[in-house]
């Protein structure tokens, strides 16, 4: 009997990519799982706070909160060990749920090309076994950060320390939904070649996944400030032209306020948003052109959250896999032009996760966007397309030590 229906658009993309019903049965299972547990580990405020005697029940508390972790840690764990049977077996049977055994295949194809095949091209069970070697990694770190938790927790309790017992559970949900979000975006990237966590469970976001929504919704709104800025800046603008361009400014400013993702802001960057918000909304383009410029300014010096580090690590490790896509693509172009037009597409997808890093990266992506997909099918303009998005998402060659005698 199949499970319930896919609860959101992106499990149901990622689920008809997949035509082996035993593997999509597999894959809905743990996703599913996870998405359980991702929402029980957000209700932690509701059970300690809104609920009475919450502060009083830690120990309940914490089981109910983290029941549904617990489940999915004991799928992941039935799950890695495949890659493991599948090694020592020299790529033995093996079976999970109890159903019929599976083998592990070898990849097929000439190893030259076999890396530029995309991901939902390749077989359920390629997929399924590189899963399932990932699988063995994430099993380990939670199953560890899940461990040092209880036995922190506990020893809080034993002496009677209820505050630092609540900081205990506080920071462990914070860290665990990040694992869960991590066994999430596996499955995705393993199914799919990409993720996107802010899809995977509508309402909820990782820690990475608000950083890169505040980042897009910083970078949207920086763009749409200058352009209305620069009309109020110019003397030679009509009068009522340039207080429409500064009431646009206020009202795109607000929306932001009004947003979910202007609370993952830090408290003293929305403090800074609401003086600015108090200033500008009492005021008008003649009085408060200045503070209007400094608005501006302010959003360009925000660029600093792509500095943080959970930022760095994600922006670092995309590039590097649509470089390496991309520079397949471009190489097997005239040998498999269906192919390379369907890797820079998804090279595309995956850059749109880079949104508010960089105006070209984003100017970039939005010109592929507006392409039919007769454009995209057309291994020229794709390619061209193509190396443009790699020489901006190639690393920078590392400095080599200058020979001696050369001039700094």
């Amino acid at each position: 009997m199949e499970l319930d229906a896919p609860a959101n658009t992106a499990l149901a993309e990622l689920l008809g990519t997949i035509s082996d019903r035993k593997v999509r049965r597999k894959v809905q299972k743990l996703l599913q799982l996870g998405e359980e547990a991702v929402r029980a580990l957000g209700e932690i405020d509701t059970a300690l706070y809104l609920k009475e005697d919450g502060e009083e029940q830690l120990q309940i508390v914490a089981d109910a909160v983290l029941s549904h972790f617990r489940r999915l840690l004991e799928y992941v764990g039935m799950v890695a060990p495949a890659a493991a049977a599948s090694a020592d077996q020299g790529g033995g049977e093996l079976e999970l749920e109890g159903g019929a055994p599976t083998r592990p295949s070898r990849p097929s194809g000439p190893m030259s090309t076999r890396g530029v095949i995309p991901h939902r091209q390749r077989s359920d069970d390629d997929r399924w076994s590189a899963l399932a070697a990932e699988m063995s990694t994430l099993q380990y770190g939670l199953g560890s950060e899940l461990r040092e938790f209880e036995r922190r927790f506990a020893r809080a309790l034993e002496n009677d320390e209820k505050e630092q017992a609540v900081r205990d559970l506080n920071d462990a949900t914070t860290g665990l939904m990040d694992g869960v979000f991590a066994v999430m975006t596996t499955v995705y990237e393993c199914f799919l070649g990409y993720a996107e966590p802010e899809r995977m469970v509508p309402g909820h976001r990782d820690t990475l996944g608000k950083a890169l929504a505040v980042r897009r919704s910083l970078a949207d709104l920086r763009r749409g400030v200058r352009g209305l800025n620069r009309r109020v800046q110019q003397r030679a603008t009509p009068p009522e032209v340039a207080e429409t361009n500064y009431r646009r400014i206020v009202e795109a400013m607000t929306r932001f306020i009004d947003s979910d993702v202007f609370y993952y802001l830090r408290s003293d960057t929305r403090r800074d948003f609401w003086q600015f918000q108090d200033t500008l909304t009492n005021g008008n383009a003649v009085q408060n052109r200045l503070d209007c410029e400094g608005f501006d300014k302010y959003l360009d010096s925000l660029s600093f959250v792509s500095q943080r580090g959970v930022l760095i690590k994600h922006d670092t490790d995309l590039k590097t896999k649509i470089a390496g896509d991309l520079e397949r693509a471009v190489k097997f172009a005239a040998l498999l032009p269906e192919v390379a037009c369907d890797v820079i597409d998804q090279a595309f997808v995956k850059a749109e996760r880079l949104s508010g890093l960089s105006d070209e990266v984003d100017g970039l992506v939005l010109q592929w966007s507006s392409l039919t997909a007769e454009d995209r099918a057309d291994v020229e303009q794709a390619v061209a397309l193509g190396r443009q998005l790699l020489d901006l998402v190639r690393p920078a060659p590392v400095p080599t030590a200058p020979a001696d005698g050369d001039v700094f």
